[in-house]
């Protein structure tokens, strides 16, 4: 009984180590590409462009160092690329659908910035790019760096306060009055906002707007009273408003600014293939993550995976490094529940394409490996900066010293 046992024992044994070493071998097969390498550039590109075309809120995100990468080439075509992107937020809303190198970085002292890992499939011959997960986690400046270089500049406040949605109202008034739009637009939320005092308390908001049932050939008191039109008739927008009070003149100075946005631009067909395109195709100005339906390839690319966590305001500089394990954390600005966060898809948790065959159709899918713990070898990572930010830049994580 004990010999069986024992023979039992070791036959597990050996399946499960039979079993790991692929894994293993293809963990070991894991190169180091330059950071300044065009495929390494590309594959950022690309999974910048899926990152912000997979997110439903939150402003797109515009590279600003490739941090660290590891190229795991496939014994089919193509390589799985494993990337740590340092990023900054821009002004363009993701509902804007617009590539993040056609956005506006924001100024030094309004950035919020951090780092996306993302897991990328690029296959040129297919043409294909295929996001397979990525997670993000980004802080805002702490004030103490911005009141060194610019005493005077508002800070980012909670956009939830009254105040600034009292400043969106009003600020959303006048664009209901003077825009040609057919129906009165509300305000849905504030995403941003901040007071500085000029000649007097002077608010700055950014919120999201909808558009209702409301004709504009009628008179309406109370816009908030309108409802909404449905999701699939709906335009939603963008704005950025101020409202100025100026306690010399005891007047008050509003100006808006909007884009608007059809309830059919984000699902354009244009859209739908640009993001999945390799660079050599791509030639238009907005984004979708949508896998090809024609590509035989295509059912064993998985459904993109990820989230974004933006960390409360702190007096700490946070990275992946030193992340704490706070509750108090925000999704795309909104807050995070507590009971989400450790329910969140991990890039950690690796897998390979195709466990379960459809027996009509060969595997061919990629093999994706746990996120590797060990950064790139290459001494030129990280990479150069896209741009220059005296405030952020020091803060940026260091490249780890080789031990």
């Amino acid at each position: 009984m004990v010999l069986l046992v024992s023979v039992l024992f070791g036959m597990q044994a050996l399946c499960s180590w039979a079993a790991s070493l692929p894994a293993r071998e293809a963990s070991a097969a894991l190169l180091s590409p330059s950071c300044g390498d065009t495929a390494v550039e590309e594959a950022a590109d690309l999974a910048l462009r899926q990152i912000n075309a997979d997110r439903k809120e939150g402003y797109i995100f515009r590279l600003y160092r490739i941090f660290s990468v590891r190229e795991h080439p496939q014994e089919i075509t193509g390589s799985v690329f494993y990337l740590i992107l340092d990023v900054v937020d821009t002004e363009c809303h993701v509902l804007s659908k617009k590539l993040w190198k056609n956005c506006t970085a924001r100024s030094a002292h309004t950035t919020v910035y951090g780092q996306c890992k993302a897991i990328i499939y690029i296959n040129q011959a297919r043409n294909i790019a295929h996001l397979n997960t990525y997670e993000c986690i980004l802080q805002r400046v702490p004030p103490r760096y911005i009141w060194r270089v610019c005493p005077d500049c508002p800070v980012d406040d909670c956009p939830t306060e009254p105040k600034y949605l009292e400043a969106a109202i009003q600020s959303l008034a006048k664009f209901n009055e003077e825009s040609e739009q057919t129906h009165y637009f509300s305000v849905l939320n504030v995403t941003r906002a901040s007071m500085q005092w000029v000649v007097g308390p002077a608010y700055f908001v950014e919120f999201l707007i909808q558009e209702t049932s409301c004709s504009k050939n009628d008179t309406i008191a109370d816009i908030s009273k309108c409802k909404p039109l449905p999701p699939e008739l709906a335009q939603t927008g963008f704005c950025k408003g101020s409202v100025v009070n100026s306690n010399l003149e005891h007047e008050q100075f509003v100006r808006i600014s909007c884009e608007i946005y059809s309830p059919q631009d984000p699902a354009t067909e244009e859209g739908k293939q640009q993001a999945h395109q390799t660079p050599a195709t791509s030639s238009h100005n907005h984004q979708e993550a949508f896998p090809s339906e024609t590509d035989p390839f295509s059912p064993h690319l998985e459904k993109t995976v990820g989230w974004v966590k933006i960390l409360p305001p702190s007096s700490e500089d946070i990275s992946f490094q030193n992340l704490p394990e706070s509750p108090n954390e925000y999704k795309d600005g909104k807050p995070f529940p507590p009971e989400a966060v450790g329910s969140t898809p991990s890039l950690d948790r690796g897998k390979t394409q195709g466990d379960k065959p459809d027996l009509t159709k060969p595997v061919t899918g990629p093999v994706i490996l746990p996120f590797p713990e060990e950064l790139s070898l290459s001494d030129s990572c990280p990479g150069e900066a896209k741009e220059m930010n005296s405030i952020i830049q020091p803060l940026l994580p260091k490249k780890p010293i080789k031990v």
